[in-house]
């Protein structure tokens, strides 16, 4: 019976401190919010392995009944600007771009250091703030064919004539939006100058025909398929494509974009301590490293000894410096009118 209600069942087991169960064999807090700990995510093997690495331990440890509210990192955000102060989910989770965004509005609580003790142990660009910490490091730089394209050295490198018709950029919906701003600070522009940027990124889709990619699976079929052999891409996503044996490599150029996967806390949660407790065991080295050998994606603690085949996804000493320095609060500010600009000089160039 206790194995047939699964991940969204009652789980029966305290943590240090925790409240007396209730007859009914629910914590206080639980009885108190009159709902499940409910945690946003998108679905999916992403949702499932948090599930399993993260949440599971979490919810036992502290006798708790979760709710997983899959659905994409933009609607939950949708909802929790909507929801302000009485959020319907008690963690959320996201790249730094959207936790940015809550915390502006105020929607979002600030990590407890007093509950969140690794945040220490975690590269500088992995913090957003004092209400951000991602659990690993995603980078979006280039990924490349290493049969018929030459290593990158710049996004630059998307306008090369040899590359005509073999390349692709980001949908400004899915990646693209975090992607041109950093290209455009690479030429000379700043958040609130995105010119530089739209106008060499609408010269790589007129001159070289590039390929406009929708989201990720779209990114590997297309390396696969070797339609495209360099694009913009994730470091995870190219070493899945390396164990595929497909020839591809990932190339950490200056402005790589660094994005993380974390959970952010929404203000009003009736479980405000154990969302702060959920974080912390994201930090968990043993914990990082089993969802790295998943993901693909190195950690965010630097404390995690990765095993020799992992060794290729390591982050060298320093690199993280070459990544794009972004002001998040300025790239939501022009998020729609930057679109307009997309859609209207890029998509018809």
């Amino acid at each position: 019976m206790i194995n047939a209600l699964s991940r969204r069942s009652m789980l029966l087991a305290a943590s240090g401190g925790a409240a007396a169960l209730t007859a009914g064999g629910i914590g206080n807090a639980q009885a108190q919010a009159g709902r499940p700990f409910t945690w946003a995510a998108t679905g999916g093997t992403w949702g499932a392995t948090l599930d399993r690495v993260f949440v599971e331990p979490f919810a036992r440890a502290n006798r708790l009944q979760v709710l997983h509210a899959a659905q994409l990192e933009s609607i939950a955000t949708s909802k929790l600007l909507a929801s302000c102060g009485s959020a319907p989910f008690d963690v959320t989770n996201g790249p730094q771009s959207d936790a940015d965004l809550l915390n502006d509005a105020r929607c979002l609580d600030a990590l407890d250091p007093g509950v969140v003790r690794s945040l220490g142990d975690v590269y500088p660009q992995a913090l957003e703030g004092n209400f951000y910490a991602a659990f690993n490091i995603l980078l979006f730089g280039m990924a490349w064919n290493t049969r018929e394209a030459a290593q990158p050295t710049s996004f630059r490198d998307l306008a090369l004539a040899r590359y005509r018709g073999r390349v692709a950029i980001p949908a400004y919906g899915w990646y693209g939006m975090p992607w041109l701003h950093a290209f455009n600070k690479e030429l000379g522009g700043d958040e609130d100058n995105i010119t530089p940027g739209i106008q060499a990124v609408a010269d790589i889709v007129r001159r070289n025909r590039a390929v406009i990619v929708e989201n990720a699976d779209h990114g590997s079929r297309l390396m696969e398929s070797g339609e495209v052999v360099i694009m913009p891409y994730w470091n995870g996503r190219t070493a899945r494509l390396q164990a595929a044996r497909v020839p591809a490599a990932f190339e950490l150029v200056p402005n790589t974009v660094s994005v993380g996967s974390g959970f952010s806390i929404p203000r009003g949660s009736p479980y405000a301590r154990q969302a702060q407790e959920l974080v912390q065991l994201t930090l968990d080295p043993a914990r990082q490293l089993e969802f790295t050998r998943w993901s693909l994606y190195p950690p965010s603690n630097r404390s995690v000894i990765l095993p020799p085949e992992l060794e290729g996804i390591r982050i060298p000493p320093g690199a993280l410096e070459r990544t794009a320095r972004l002001d998040w609060k300025k790239v939501n500010d022009h998020r729609s009118r930057y679109l307009e600009r997309w859609n209207r000089e890029v998509l018809n160039a």
